[in-house]
């Protein structure tokens, strides 16, 4: 089966670049220094060139009508004197052609012929000299006006352009040079500039390449600016994937724990109930036997401790949707505390109650929030081996409710606090790691958050955030 074009191109990679973008930014960098420096070289020297010949020019007509006018045109010793003042050859020209006088003896013929040409052509009498450039063997300018007095009669100075040519390329080779080390000093500075542009690019693509599933939790330094952003925002991409993977990894063990506690609470509800009915009536039969009584009442506690891991499988299999209704946090917190007194009185554990007054009503499941709070408070008096202090206290933090329940108990390793809500992780040894579970669905259910963190000296917190005033949709 052979492959369309766009099958093809689609497959193929793309093909990368030869230059870098470092080279490609300094060659632009380059390209737009050399035609702008070539610019203003070549309007430098226009502007510079057309400057000497005005000058020149200006020059040039101003001793041309001084000569003409004044009588000095027919005097060749004084057009000799002239000549090094105005720095041009001085020929009077006569109405037949001929030379009446000359700034030399033998003045070139390319000069006489220019002068001759310029004489042809004299401005009328009052009118101002006129300037030309011409060709006497070499560039010239010419400046001819008619000597007063004299119909017919022309005096031309001729000046060759050899030395303004040559100020001109020197002005020319200066402003080139000039350009040139500019356009060098350019290139460096701009490879500097682009390097330290590019460098913090080139980490990043480097830390990318080498990030791999096994330290996913590398972070790309951050710097503060745009290259620094652009960081901070793939920083930000890895830290939504790990949440994402971790999110995909809860519900895959949340689906696995769900199958699994379906098929233990529907094996073992029957069977432990027949045991607890059991052991009761032996209890009844036995209330004067001391030894039979106590073995009948640990059976029983063993009993009660099996029915709560079942209770939790069931409510982690099915969870049934939420009653919300309005009503006070605190009523929740007082029922659990009270409903524990005996349990906490006999493992002698003392509870300091500091609920805060005054609180709002939110909206709330009474029974299963009073069961997430009974799951909190039983872990915490299991923390207690030999007794100590449970504190549940409550407040109010902006538009959050919260209530706090504390032990000093063995405390948690504060590497698994993070994932003590994860379904099988559990901090105790005898643990089934639900519990937390179906507290966090529950607390999760109202719109709320739990946190779970050791607590100075010892012990742990566990603390829930109730949203106040939020309406909750399940």
């Amino acid at each position: 089966m052979t492959s369309t074009p766009t099958e093809s191109s689609a497959s193929e990679p793309r093909p990368r670049s030869r230059l870098r973008l470092q080279h490609r930014i300094v060659l632009s960098v380059v390209l737009v220094a050399l035609v702008t420096s070539g610019g203003a070289a070549w309007v430098a020297v226009s502007v510079t060139t057309a400057e000497l010949q005005s000058r020149l020019q200006a020059q040039l007509v101003s001793s041309a009508d001084a000569v003409a006018r004044g009588g000095f045109a027919l005097n060749a010793a004084i057009l000799r004197s002239l000549r090094d003042i105005v720095g041009a050859q001085i020929v009077t020209v006569g109405p037949d052609g001929g030379l009446v006088a000359s700034s030399e003896a033998a003045p070139p013929s390319g000069v006489v012929a220019a002068a001759r040409r310029a004489a042809s052509s004299a401005p009328r009498a009052g009118e101002p000299a006129r300037a030309i450039l011409t060709d006497c063997g070499s560039p010239c300018m010419v400046a001819v006006q008619q000597v007063d007095g004299r119909p017919g009669t022309a005096v031309v100075l001729v000046a060759e352009m050899s030395a303004l040519n040559a100020a001109s390329r020197s002005v020319a080779r200066a402003i080139l040079l000039s350009a040139v080390l500019s356009v060098i000093l350019l290139i460096l500075a701009s490879q500097v500039v682009v390097t330290r542009l590019t460098g913090p690019l080139d980490r990043l693509v480097r830390f990318v390449r080498e990030l791999s599933p096994l330290d996913a939790r590398r972070r790309t330094p951050v710097g503060d600016d745009e290259v620094g952003e652009l960081s901070e925002a793939f920083n930000g991409m890895l830290d939504r994937l790990d949440q994402s993977r971790a999110a995909l990894v809860r519900s895959e063990k949340l689906g696995l724990a769900g199958l699994f506690a379906a098929r233990v609470a529907h094996d073992v509800r029957n069977p432990l109930s027949s045991i607890k009915m059991q052991t009761q009536l032996l209890r009844s039969l036995h209330r004067g036997d001391t030894d039979d009584r106590t073995a009948t009442e640990s059976i029983l506690r063993d009993v009660e401790q099996v029915e709560s891991v079942v209770r939790d499988l069931m409510e982690l299999a099915n969870p049934g949707a939420m009653r919300l209704e309005e009503g006070p946090v605190n009523d929740v917190v007082d029922e659990a505390v009270r409903q524990l007194a005996a349990q906490l009185a006999y493992r002698k554990i003392a509870v300091d109650l500091r609920l805060a007054g005054g609180l709002p009503p939110v909206l709330i499941d009474r029974s299963r929030l009073k069961q997430a709070f009974l799951n909190l408070m039983v872990n915490a008096a299991e923390a207690m081996h030999t007794g100590g202090q449970l504190a549940v206290t409550s407040g109010l933090d902006g538009d959050a409710i919260w209530v706090r329940i504390c032990d000093d108990g063995v405390g948690v390793d504060p590497a698994l606090a993070e994932r003590a809500f994860d379904p099988f992780v559990s901090t105790k040894p005898e643990g089934v790691g639900l519990g937390l579970v179906n507290v966090k669905s529950v607390v999760d259910g109202h719109g709320g958050r739990i946190t779970l963190e050791p607590r100075h000296p010892r012990g742990t917190c566990a603390q829930v955030w109730l949203p106040r005033a939020q309406r909750v949709y399940v």
